[in-house]
């Protein structure tokens, strides 16, 4: 059951994003296929004042009734997105997560996320739960019979496992008994723990978590969702010991072991850490705790004898390649141990799949200026202050020596395979071929024109990847973000084609975005700026008098 430990984000770290198969089950990455997942979104609820726990209730039964579906389709062997997996992409999409969406917008999401099902309805909670619930299959447009079914709200746990059952077979795809059914909690545990997944504070978030741990202080997702938002918080020794706390099947164990590793690398715990993690690498290899052991390395200062911290890194890259998040750390390390080449080679790699990465380009910047290379240097460190690197990044020339603390380590202990919104280039050996660099690029205009984004993004993507420092790839992909309501991605896209090739088109399309998300003095500058570059510009001249400028 991956779904029921999909838990609250801590947010000051960053989420991995990529396959990260090695650390569950063999029939849980089966259910995970690309393609053939589901995507259960919150339910829009509507609750009467005089119902059990009051109209307060509408707060959270939206939310349960998308975790009690995605649950009860996995134990019936169908794929769906996790919680953690839904509010990374909406996240990466700059979408709220509600259910307030239009069927539109969630059916442009699945197809971006690559689902196959979405799953979506409305219940109300009056002298019973009534729950409707209905499913589109994207590839063939069609909605299915809507499933309906009602219970005292005593029984939402078999009602929900009674409608996940049914949406299950409508999906053609129902392996019963694959996974084991998790054992419901009590309903006052479940009210609080749900409360405290959906509180909008990690203060509140922690009291109802902790009401819901007193209730029911054993069950492994209370735990989880606990050390979860006491790391948020920086309350690492109540991370650490909720995460001990966990007892369960070798799925869910290996999951607790992980976090305990991250509550004591947090602790500066280091070698606590690292037999943890060793301990668990040598259970079954996975890139998540490879990426862990470096930066554990990487911190301590690899003892004498001991690995560097680039071998670990290594292997995480290895065992996803598109990973940037490992693609950095990996060119991090070599630029710390000043191997300029290879440090060079696993940034730029990095941005070939997010060019908007300015901590890369921050990076790159120090390399390249330790190897003389001054005019190169200094324009990655113009991008990396573009893009608001995070580490000396309002400096005006290239720093002398790499920043340090730009390590990224995972922080989710939910390591189930999680969805990319990036597309692989088939053929390795085409990078860097301006020929297939080209087509794709023609592609993806074409595909633009015909509004089939989705395709479109693909296509640019590759095209970004084969040739990096292209400015039209990045122009018209920040068009299509800005259409599809991904602004600060627009934006970032945006920038990255000015650095590669200034002209007054670009500038244009930065006004507009600029002016789109509400920064006028912004969008003011690059419109006057496209209109230096090209003063007949009748685009720009009538968006700047539209904002007043």
């Amino acid at each position: 059951m991956i779904g029921v430990f999909s838990l609250v984000r801590a947010t000051t770290w960053l989420i991995v994003l990529g396959l990260v198969v090695c650390l569950v089950p063999a029939n849980a990455v089966a259910q995970t296929t690309p393609g053939s997942r589901v995507l259960v979104m919150p339910f829009a609820a509507d609750v009467d004042a005089n119902a059990p726990g009051g109209s307060g209730a509408a707060l959270w039964l939206g939310e349960a009734a998308s975790i009690l579906i995605t649950e009860g389709l996995s134990s019936a062997g169908v794929g769906a997105l996790s919680r953690d997996e839904r509010l990374e992409a909406f996240d990466e999409l700059n979408l709220p997560m509600t259910s307030a969406l239009t069927r539109a917008t969630m059916i442009r999401v699945g197809e971006l996320i690559g689902a196959s099902e979405i799953v979506f309805g409305d219940l109300h909670l009056g002298t019973t739960l009534e729950v409707h619930a209905r499913m589109i299959r994207l590839a063939a447009g069609r909605e299915m019979t809507a499933v309906s079914d009602q219970a005292p709200m005593t029984d939402i746990f078999p009602l929900f496992a009674r409608v996940a059952g049914r949406v299950a077979a409508q999906t053609g795809r129902l392996r019963p008994n694959v996974t084991p059914q998790t054992r419901p909690l009590a309903l006052d545990a479940f009210e609080s723990y749900m409360k405290g997944l959906v509180a909008t504070t990690p203060a509140t978030q922690q009291r109802f978590l902790e009401s819901a741990a007193r209730q029911a202080p054993t069950d492994p997702r209370v735990l989880m969702a606990l050390w979860s938002v006491y790391s948020a918080q920086e309350l690492y020794d109540k991370a650490l010991a909720a995460a001990n706390a966990v007892t369960g099947d070798a799925a869910t164990m290996r999951r607790a072991h992980f976090a305990m590793a991250l509550s004591l690398i947090d602790l500066k715990r280091y070698d606590g850490a690292f037999q943890a993690l060793n301990a668990l690498y040598s259970e079954g290899r996975g890139a998540p705790i490879a990426n862990a052991l470096g930066i554990v390395q990487l911190r301590r200062g690899a003892p004498s004898g001991g690995n560097p911290p680039a071998m670990y890194f290594k292997r995480a890259v290895d065992d996803d390649p598109e990973n940037t998040d490992y693609l950095f750390n990996l060119g991090y390390a070599q630029a710390l141990a000043q191997n300029a080449s290879e440090a060079l080679t696993w940034l730029r790699e990095a941005v070939r799949f997010d060019a908007a990465d300015g901590d890369a380009h921050l990076v790159m910047s120090v390399v390249l200026a330790g190897t003389g290379r001054m005019a190169e240097a200094q324009r990655e460190l113009d991008l990396a202050r573009l893009l608001g690197a995070t580490s000396e990044g309002t400096a005006r020339t290239p720093a002398p020596r790499v920043p340090s603390g730009l390590e990224r380590l995972p922080a989710s202990p939910d390591v189930a395979p999680m969805l990319r919104l990036r597309t692989v280039v088939a053929n390795p050996a085409q990078r860097d071929q301006e020929e297939t660099a080209a087509f794709h690029l023609a592609n993806g205009r074409k595909l633009m024109a015909a509004d089939r984004d989705r395709d479109a993004i693909n296509e640019l993507r590759r095209a970004v990847y084969l040739a990096p420092y292209e400015d039209e790839p990045h122009v018209l992909l920040g068009q299509l973000y800005q259409r599809g309501g991904r602004l600060p991605e627009a934006i970032d896209e945006l920038k990255v084609a000015l650095w590669c090739r200034e002209t007054a088109e670009g500038r244009l399309a930065l006004g507009r975005a600029l002016f789109e998300s509400g920064d006028s003095d912004g969008a003011r500058q690059a419109l006057r700026r496209a209109l230096v570059l090209s003063p007949g510009l009748t685009d720009a001249q009538d968006l700047l008098r539209r904002i007043g400028g």
